[in-house]
């Protein structure tokens, strides 16, 4: 296999391990939120997802400069 046929195939396996830990979140919140409160949760999960976010934005950033874009 060359380099790009790699290179997709390990895009492909990210992408399926961000969607599996995205399947994941929902139950977790819940079973936290029951045993710590809501509003702690909702906090938790704000910041969370704040850092998330973030790592999406670094990790695009990275890809585009790699590219030489």
């Amino acid at each position: 296999m060359d380099d790009d046929a790699l290179r997709a195939r390990l895009r492909g396996i990210e992408r399926r391990q961000y969607l599996l830990l995205a399947l994941l979140v929902p139950p977790n919140y819940l079973a936290a939120a029951d045993l710590f409160g809501y509003w702690v949760a909702g906090v938790v999960l704000f910041a969370l997802v704040c850092l998330g976010f973030s790592f999406v934005l670094v990790k695009g950033r990275q890809r585009r400069d790699s590219a030489g874009v």
